[in-house]
């Protein structure tokens, strides 16, 4: 009922997540302002994200919501999101993104969503993949199943910030393995991850899965980092 919720927002107000004012009962995660000035990526720069990938992994397309700009406040989500136990915003903001993408076409002959997996040890002590949520507001609106269980991180990797290009890309090398490998062959898959830098994560997991036969890969990341290290 609309009043629990009003009573409940009087007494727990929720606060935008970049500018900090108090949201309103029909707002979520960030005040109208500043979803309005949210950094979205225009689909005319879709292929600047491409081209990270030209000659290290086949992709079929690859997209991305908002910038992720140093210094930038609209940071605040990405951190909710991955430290801060707020993984419905990732739902929310990835619903969005696909209700724009649905309308470009990007989801035509994709079969299956894959969220990249987390180590064991940090999805443990996270509680949560971020990118299960990602995947989840992608599946609502594109209808496209989320298969779960047939990739996984077999190496615990060091953390890549800080760390220069050619680190990173060192950094992943084989760091992803498939478990289940008939369920991915053959098929159109389109690979999740938060925030793209300088690719070198999505694209090792990337190459695990077009070593099988007839296997074909899109990406999708919530953010992107256009500052690339």
């Amino acid at each position: 009922m609309k009043w629990i919720s009003d009573l409940i927002d009087l007494i727990l107000p929720r606060y935008c997540a970049v500018c900090g004012t108090i949201l309103s009962p029909s707002e979520q995660d960030l005040c109208l302002n500043c979803l309005c000035q949210l950094p979205r990526i225009d689909s005319t720069r879709m292929q600047e994200i491409e081209k990270l990938f030209w000659g290290i992994i086949p992709v079929e397309r690859a997209a991305s919501y908002i910038y992720y700009q140093k210094g930038s406040p609209y940071n605040n989500l990405l951190h909710l999101i991955k430290y801060k136990n707020h993984p419905d915003t990732a739902t929310r903001l990835a619903t969005a993104a696909a209700q724009e993408l649905k309308e470009n076409g990007f989801f035509e002959g994709i079969d299956a969503i894959i969220a990249l997996p987390l180590s064991k040890k940090k999805e443990r002590k996270r509680g949560y993949n971020q990118c299960d949520y990602i995947a989840k507001g992608l599946s609502a609106v594109s209808g496209i199943p989320v298969l779960k269980g047939c990739v996984q991180r077999t190496i615990a990797n060091e953390t890549q910030t800080h760390k220069s290009r050619e680190e990173r890309w060192s950094n992943v090398e084989g760091i992803f393995s498939i478990t289940n490998p008939d369920a991915l062959q053959g098929k159109h898959l389109l690979l999740i991850d938060d925030v793209l830098t300088t690719g070198a994560t999505i694209a090792s997991c990337a190459k695990s899965i077009t070593a099988l036969p007839h296997t074909r890969v899109s990406l999708f990341t919530l953010a992107y980092s256009h500052s690339r290290i």
